[in-house]
């Protein structure tokens, strides 16, 4: 069956049955956007279902236009990630029409799921998270979308019950590196701004020089809109739109809202692209540490010690130290043991003897000491005893020093002199005196 004429019916006009480039057949209309018509359609060959993309008519003497749409192709079918739609096909009829073939997504749009009210942060989480991996994806390929906003968002559900974001329609995407002498943001001159204002970073809304954080703010303004149920930034006409996301702050996030979620949006809505995470892989760090728990709550982070509760501590330690130093030194820098005082009485001192110096020669073959040998030995109270006895005058000593020890009056355990106390050290061998030594003079 011959194509239809695209040009002199228009896209909007294709019937059920009708067949594009010998191979789609037409299935139905699945929407209408600014630059062409959206068809589902069906390979007739491998009875595949597909997104038929067909141009406007009116738009194909516009180069730049046609440029664009060459642009969406070149796009999809670069990026290879499964949160991006991608693309199968893309030619040229013979009446001049363009086409494109993308993958076809049977899903909800977030646009869709917005219509009854914010979403669970859980959710809103899992969506920005694929989302953002939509987007690394692209922005590694060189891509960076220019249009991400909840209706180009779109959620398949998967037999867990979880959400499997698509991210689709890169007609004004920026595809870089730019042709040679093309500069990439001449392409967005097809009227007076290209995309929706609602969702534009303020350097692409008044046609700044923007790059991959761009779309990061897109992100923030629909990660916003998912928790509050609205966008940031509303009114009536587009130009007070454009001058409040250019001047003021995003409002406040509804009550109970994570702190660490509300501040990663607002990070992402910054005026100034420098003043954003700076790649999509930095948000996706931020946004795994807020993955819900299995109870459905987004854990909060744990907050710092504060540095002046730091530097008190530090400070009293300090002060702790000056004071056992002084006290120390007050009482004495001599050292101090551990070792218990002896309750022994003291060794008694040896009398020098008028003896005669006796030289003892070594044995040349001195027997081995045993255990018998040792018990046999004679101790050194014999042997002074034995040696004694045979010094002239030995006899009179022992009865004088007998007559000494008698008349010595006798010590018993009261009249002993009590031990001295044992000194407790600190670290270092400190001497720490108790509380009540501490003021004495």
């Amino acid at each position: 069956m011959r194509a239809q004429s695209v040009e002199s019916s228009g896209p909007t006009a294709l019937e059920t049955g009708t067949v594009i480039a010998g191979r789609y057949r037409i299935l139905g209309l699945i929407g209408v956007g600014g630059m062409g018509a959206v068809y589902r359609a069906e390979h007739v060959h491998m009875r595949k279902t597909v997104a038929l993309k067909l141009l406007h008519p009116e738009l194909l003497r516009v180069e730049e236009v046609v440029q664009r749409f060459e642009r969406e192709a070149i796009a999809a079918a670069r990026i290879d990630h499964p949160n991006v739609v991608a693309a199968n096909d893309f030619g040229k009829l013979e009446d001049g029409s363009f086409y494109l073939v993308l993958e076809y997504v049977d899903g909800t749009s977030v646009r869709q799921l917005l219509e009854a009210g914010p979403l669970p942060i859980a959710r809103a989480l899992n969506v920005a998270r694929q989302t953002t991996l939509a987007l690394g994806a692209a922005h590694a390929a060189g891509i960076v979308h220019r249009d991400l906003k909840p209706d180009n968002v779109m959620l398949v559900p998967e037999p867990d019950g979880t959400d499997r974001v698509m991210v689709l329609d890169f007609g004004i995407a920026r595809v870089a590196p730019p042709s040679e002498n093309r500069d990439a943001t001449k392409l967005t001159r097809v009227g007076v701004v290209m995309g929706t204002i609602a969702y534009m970073s303020p350097e692409q809304a008044i046609g700044q020089a923007i790059d991959e954080r761009t779309d990061l703010y897109s992100l923030g303004v629909m990660l916003y809109e998912m928790i509050a149920g609205k966008v940031p930034f509303d009114a009536e006409l587009p130009s007070q739109v454009l001058a409040r996301q250019l001047v003021e702050a995003p409002p406040p996030l509804p009550p109970g809202t994570p702190a660490p979620l509300a501040q990663l949006v607002y990070d992402l809505m910054e005026k100034k692209a420098e003043d954003r995470p700076p790649t999509a892989d930095a948000v996706l760090e931020r946004l795994a540490a807020l993955t819900p728990t299995p109870s459905g709550r987004v854990p909060e982070q744990k907050k710092p010690i504060p540095r002046a509760f730091v530097y008190a501590i530090g400070a009293a330690a300090l002060l702790l130290g000056v004071l056992v130093a002084v006290l120390a030194r007050k009482h004495g820098d001599h050292p101090v043991t551990d070792v218990e005082p002896s309750t022994s009485a003291p060794a008694p001192k040896v009398a020098a003897t008028t003896s005669t110096d006796v030289t003892v020669a070594p044995s040349a073959a001195a027997p081995p000491v045993t255990a018998a040998t040792t018990a046999a030995l004679p101790t050194p109270s014999d042997a002074a005893e034995k040696s004694e006895s045979k010094t002239p005058g030995a006899k009179a000593s022992r009865s004088a020093s007998k007559a000494k020890a008698a008349s010595a009056p006798t010590q018993t355990a009261a009249s002993r002199p009590a031990p001295s106390p044992k000194r407790k050290t600190g670290p270092g061998g400190i001497y720490i005196p108790p509380p009540s030594e501490w003021f004495k003079n």
